[in-house]
């Protein structure tokens, strides 16, 4: 009796096989729309877009005022650190994400026209970090308690950053 539940079982699941082999060539989609992204991914994206944009500020100065690098650089390497930890709080699903990076590679701005002086730079940087820290701090109501202390920690350190940009300062 063992061995013909066994066959049974066998032949059942054999006769199955397309059922199941249909339903998987449809994928994903064969679930449903995925869900609508909660809120705080909308503060999230726009928090990446911002450290973004500032890596790229940072970079345009080094370019045009490469005796900075020394002092920059350490300013620089916290907003790689701020952007990781962004990103490593955005989960979407792997459609939509494919989605987003395709449609802001096509729409990537041009980088920033950096001022040529040291003091200059300086000055469009700590205008920028302190735009920055603002507009964190304005987000911070719109995310959930664990995020709005990661975008707190990174307005106060953009907040220092500004400090040590300020005219008269070196920073590092």
């Amino acid at each position: 009796m063992g061995r013909g539940a066994t066959r049974r079982s066998v032949l059942a699941a054999a006769a199955s096989l397309p059922v199941v082999a249909a339903g998987c060539s449809k994928g994903i989609g064969a679930l449903g729309t995925p869900p609508r992204p909660s809120p705080d991914v909308a503060v999230v994206r726009d928090a990446i877009d911002a450290e973004t944009s500032m890596i790229a500020r940072y970079n345009a100065v080094l370019t045009a005022v490469p005796a900075l690098a020394g002092s920059l650089r350490p300013l620089l390497q916290q907003h790689h650190e701020h952007l990781a930890r962004l990103r490593a709080r955005l989960i979407e699903p792997r459609a939509s994400s494919q989605a987003e990076d395709t449609s802001s590679a096509s729409a990537t701005p041009a980088p920033p026209q950096a001022p040529g002086t040291p003091a200059a730079a300086q000055n469009y940087l700590r205008l920028a970090e302190q735009a920055a820290a603002s507009t964190l701090l304005g987000k911070i109501t719109a995310a959930p308690p664990s995020l709005a202390q990661l975008l707190a920690s990174i307005a106060a350190s953009e907040a220092t950053h500004a400090l040590l940009l300020a005219p008269g300062r070196r920073p590092g």
